[in-house]
């Protein structure tokens, strides 16, 4: 979260460091990054948290690692 590891994967942790992250803030556009390395239930949980928490402006963007040749 921010560049940040959470203490742990669970949907409540997310929860309570999306809205800390965000004040609150629901208008706010989150992005989710993740390179070829995340786990596809991973990226799917934080969407998933962030839609029913009211968060309506949801992105994902990739994330080049360097590792693998175009």
């Amino acid at each position: 979260m921010g560049g940040r590891d959470l203490v742990n994967n669970s949907p409540d942790t997310l929860a309570t460091a999306l809205a800390r992250a965000t004040n609150g803030n629901r208008a706010q556009p989150l992005t989710i990054r993740a390179d070829a390395r995340a786990v596809h239930q991973s990226v799917v949980t934080a969407m998933d948290v962030a839609g029913r928490l009211g968060y309506r402006q949801i992105n994902i963007a990739t994330v080049h690692d360097g590792s693998q040749s175009r």
